[in-house]
């Protein structure tokens, strides 16, 4: 029997198959590169060796996309036949499957099948990482740190990337609202490894959820040169980097991030996910953003299978319907999202309980039915966490819900919801902002 670098069992004899396996999970745990090309370069070792098939499709899955799951699927039925000839173990024969359910939209199944996995290999990276994006994706915060937690007793720092998985460990504590946790284990893991952009990331979110804002942009600004450089997620530290710009009321220094280093050129919906986020957080603030709505709106799918794929995606494809005044565009994404309610996955589960509603409120909205939006956005609130996203993003719903209160006439409502603000982020000039709009 053979063995990876943790002692997880392949079912290639080629020690040069595995070593590209390896490189390419260091790219899918930092984005620095892509895994594809290392992935060929294990299959070009051993043809038959189903795990790079899996591991390019887990990467195309975390896109959360409708295409890059088609591509996905594709590939998992070329790892099925190999492990049908015999080109896999029960661990790799149980990551297919995992990640067929994945693909068919059974993200929760998903997730309990790679946690089988980790209850025999809890070294197993992989089963680690398609879990940890999944329970992000999902909403599910307890297992997001949890997860993690249950395998760290089998970890080391001797051990190859085990930085990467205190780094996920970070993550999700921060968003368990375990701060001095995720502060501590953000850094345990740069110790390890300094231009881990997840670790990164968590400690930039720890600074986010205190309001800190100048030291979160500090942090962010003293590490550049650990995240930036051909990082595929740098993208989204950018936006961070921004946001905490814009919690000072910094809108141009935020507007310059946004054109130089978060709007151009985007080739994925989490890219598009953090334009439209940033701009909306502009147009609630009075920021005239010009013709940037145009170029956001051009990004987005407004029919299904596209739309409707993923509920939290949709619900920024919306606002950037919204902002370039396209309302047409902007209900058939709200339909396609209706449509996905209907079906058993966990898309559909999210449409139906998330989706829907908050889509409904945001049109509501955009039509000046500020009394009907308010009440929309006021009875989803509380149950947004289940579409996915962090605390960080979803802080955009507790924003419009503010301002169409505002709009509506409900000051009261709209100063009692601001006062849970008042414990983090009582001074920031942008908390300000609110409490003289509600006063």
């Amino acid at each position: 029997m053979h063995f990876d670098s943790r002692g997880c069992p392949v079912s290639t004899g080629s020690t040069t198959a595995v070593a590209h396996a390896e490189q390419a999970l260091w790219r899918m745990l930092t984005y620095f590169g892509t895994p594809f090309d290392d992935l060929d370069a294990a299959l070009a070792e051993d043809p038959e060796w189903t795990m790079p098939f899996v591991l390019k499709a887990n990467t195309l899955l975390s896109a959360a996309e409708h295409a890059y799951t088609q591509q996905a699927l594709a590939l998992l039925e070329a790892a099925g036949e190999r492990a049908a000839r015999g080109g896999a173990n029960d661990r790799e024969r149980a990551h297919i499957a995992a990640s067929r359910a994945c693909a068919s939209g059974q993200w929760k199944q998903a997730c309990d099948l790679w946690e089988g996995i980790l209850v025999e290999h809890p070294r197993d990276v992989a089963a680690l990482l398609a879990a940890h994006l999944f329970d992000f994706y999902r909403g599910d915060s307890r297992n997001l740190h949890r997860r993690a937690a249950r395998v760290l007793p089998a970890w080391s720092p001797e051990l190859p990337l085990y930085s990467h998985v205190l780094g996920m460990h970070a993550f999700g504590l921060e968003e368990s609202n375990h701060y001095a946790q995720a502060q501590e284990a953000g850094m345990a893991a740069l110790s390890l490894d300094r231009r881990d952009p997840w670790a990164i990331h968590a400690v930039a979110h720890v600074h986010e959820m205190r309001g800190e804002y100048e030291q979160g942009a500090e942090w962010l600004e003293s590490r550049r040169e650990d995240w930036v450089p051909d990082n595929g997620f740098a993208f989204h530290n950018w936006w961070h980097l921004a946001l905490f710009h814009l919690e000072q009321l910094d809108h141009n220094r935020a507007l310059a991030l946004f054109d130089e280093h978060i709007s151009p050129n985007p080739e994925m919906a989490l890219q598009s996910v953090d334009i439209c986020a940033m701009l909306w957080r502009l147009r609630l603030l009075g920021v005239d953003v010009g013709d940037r709505w145009r170029h956001a709106a051009a990004c987005w799918p407004q029919q299904t299978p596209d739309a409707g794929h993923y509920p939290f995606n949709d619900f920024h494809a919306v606002m950037a319907y919204v902002g370039d005044g396209q309302l047409e565009e902007a209900q058939r994404v709200l339909r396609a999202v209706e449509a996905r309610a209907r079906d058993d996955s966990s898309p559909g589960h999210m449409a139906g309980e998330v989706g829907v509603p908050l889509l409904r409120a945001l049109l509501q909205y955009a039509s000046a039915d500020y009394a009907n939006a308010t009440e929309g956005l006021l009875a989803v609130r509380e149950r947004s966490f289940r579409f996915g996203g962090s605390h960080a993003q979803r802080d955009i719903i507790e924003q419009t819900l503010l301002d169409a209160a505002v709009r509506a006439g409900r000051k009261p409502l709209a100063r009692h919801l601001l006062n849970e603000r008042l414990f983090t982020k009582a001074s920031s000039p942008l908390t300000q902002h609110w409490t003289q709009r509600v006063s």
